[in-house]
């Protein structure tokens, strides 16, 4: 019998698109419900990290809490809103783009995922930060696949912005701090205003002639929040965002980002040069303020100069938009939210695969937080790696102890405890050694370069210097030259300069000279060593003779350090115990991520 051979068998018959097991109306269904409800419970309800004394708060709500008592990182609570933006200028295009999900979605997954777990042992926020990322991108790459990543590839990528980067913030502001001053006195000389530039210190030249010595014109010292780091962070998120609507070529964009960090000292160098001026002008207690202790109030000229950051960098950013792409700039802000994309909306061309991997995005994150929920999260916090007691007889040197100040009392964690002798020597040479056991908050050791400057000394550089002990141990320190200007009687400036040498001790023994080497030991060891240490950090401080400023001996620096290293050998087997780690039980809180 003959058969019609255009007639389609009924075993091959094509599925209409949409057929299927699974309705594409219910699937998109449990994709817009059950995707948020898990990342919810992942992200805001699930107790995560101790932010608060004795209590776990999920990542965002801690997050939340963190970045509003911090003025200097309050921008990152626009960042989630700025992002949501950006999805909704491309919501026309999201909606014709089909969802063809990859499995190679995974591997961002379990990568976040094992981030999440690592900062929940570790009871810290900044793996969790970039676990929030990783789930997100890998979520959508699984269940949407790389056309839509791609539309939303600037959106996950700006989300960065909403995570405050203060281990940044140091190790970035000691750099920028001297350049920044280093910038600024090259201007003023050629401006023909003779000035001197040491480390982060900016001051007027001698003057003979008037009878003028170092720093009588002026005296200003590039801190911290005058480094351009504090407004580094706010002004990338802005090039960032600026380049992106007002620019087309990767290329521009990427010069505009880049020229963030320099518009940003550019502007603390216009800051300095106003705060110079102003107290050429007017005086330092006008430009600057005046100094009640050791807390420097900052006047209303100073806050005015303060406003010049923003300004310069705004200004250059808006320049070199303008030059990179002036002529397109207008067009480029205009074609945001112009879909280009054809098709249904929401389709859905393989709901079988597409539901096995919304089913894995979902349970991966669930399994997840059964792990953590067996993961043992005590903080049993080890002995100790040194004996708080320290010789009153070392060698030549003679020691007495003394006290901790009632500032310092104040200053320091509650549970901080610290022991100090000041020694002499039959030469003259006087050491004062401080050994400081942090309490029982993982971050209760505040790093010298952050205390220092508040108490008015200005650092000039940091050095690693190796040490061997007099017991054979090899290890490193980190020292410190610093220097403080007085000004006894008017018109006299006396220089005090001093060296400064520290180093951290773990329970175990291990030591290093650096505060965030120390602080990653902290959260390897307690993840993958078992070890919680109780850190404890050794300071020895060194005076050099008080000399008239311009007028100082380099030798009489050269002389007390070898003499200090000589000192911190056999100091240092004298308080420091072996390797052996004995836990014992408490609890203590965490209070930054």
């Amino acid at each position: 019998m003959a058969t019609d051979s255009t007639s389609p068998s009924p075993l091959v018959t094509p599925e209409p698109t949409g057929a299927g097991p699974v309705p594409p109306a219910m699937l998109r269904r449990v994709v817009i419900w059950g995707l948020p409800a898990v990342l919810l419970l992942l992200f805001m309800v699930w107790p995560y990290q101790q932010w608060d004394l004795g209590r776990r708060q999920s990542i965002l709500a801690g997050w939340a809490r963190w970045v509003s008592s911090k003025g200097d990182w309050q921008f990152c609570l626009l960042v989630p809103f700025l992002v949501g933006w950006l999805v909704w200028l491309r919501r026309e295009e999201l909606r014709k783009l089909s969802w063809q999900g990859t499995w190679l979605g995974l591997l961002p997954l379990a990568a976040g995922l094992f981030f999440y777990w690592l900062g929940y042992k570790a009871d810290t926020g900044y793996p969790g930060f970039l676990a929030v990322q990783f789930v997100l991108a890998g979520a959508i790459l699984l269940v949407a696949g790389t056309a839509v990543m791609r539309v939303l590839f600037f959106a996950w990528l700006f989300l960065f912005f909403t995570w405050p980067m203060q281990p940044l913030e140091d190790s970035l502001a000691s750099p920028l701090r001297p350049r920044t001053a280093a910038m600024a006195a090259s201007l003023l000389d050629l401006g023909g205003v003779p000035s001197l530039n040491e480390g982060s210190a900016l001051q007027s030249a001698p003057d003979a002639a008037q009878g003028l010595e170092v720093g009588d014109r002026f005296s200003l010292d590039v801190d911290a929040k005058c480094s351009g780091i504090n407004s580094l962070f706010a002004l990338m998120m802005i090039s960032a965002l600026l380049g992106y609507l007002a620019l087309k070529q990767p290329r521009s964009r990427l010069i505009l980002f880049a020229c963030a960090i320099p518009l940003a000292v550019a502007g603390n160098v216009v800051r300095l040069l106003l705060l110079v001026a102003g107290t050429l002008a007017f005086g330092s207690e006008f430009a600057v303020g005046r100094r009640i202790g050791e807390h420097q109030e900052m006047s209303p000229y100073h806050m005015f100069a303060g406003f010049a950051v923003f300004g310069v960098a705004l200004a250059g950013m808006f320049a070199l938009c303008w030059l990179l792409e002036g002529r397109e700039m207008k067009a480029n802000l205009k074609r945001h939210g112009q879909s280009t994309a054809t098709g249904s909306p929401f389709a859905i061309p393989r709901p079988l695969q597409t539901l096995r991997q919304v089913v894995a995005a979902i349970l991966l994150p669930l399994a997840t937080l059964g792990i953590c929920a067996s993961t043992d999260i005590s903080f049993q916090v080890a002995k100790p790696g040194v004996k708080l007691e320290l010789p009153l007889s070392l060698g030549d040197y003679q020691g007495r102890e003394f006290d901790m100040t009632a500032a310092e009392k104040n200053l320091l964690d509650e549970g901080v405890k610290l022991v100090r002798n000041v020694y002499a020597s039959s030469t003259g040479r006087q050491i004062m050694a401080t050994v400081i056991l942090s309490g029982f908050e993982k971050r209760s050791l505040h790093r010298p370069e952050v205390c220092l400057p508040n108490q008015g000394w200005t650092v000039i550089d940091r050095t690693p210097v190796p040490l061997r002990l007099e017991n054979g141990r090899e290890m490193t320190v980190m020292m410190m030259r610093i220097f403080r200007d007085v000004e006894p009687t008017p018109g006299t400036r006396i220089r005090t300069r001093a060296l400064n040498f520290y180093w951290y001790i773990g329970s175990d023994g291990t030591t290093c000279p650096e505060h965030y080497e120390h602080v990653f030991l902290s959260y390897f060891d307690s993840v993958f060593r078992n070890i919680q240490h109780r850190w404890a950090m050794a300071s020895i401080y060194v005076p050099l003779p008080e000399q008239r400023v311009g007028q100082e001996d380099p030798f009489l620096e050269l002389g007390a350090m070898e003499d200090t290293r000589d000192f911190i050998s056999r100091l240092a087997p004298q308080f420091m115990l072996g390797s052996t780690v004995v836990a014992s039980g408490s609890n203590p809180p965490a209070s930054s991520p």
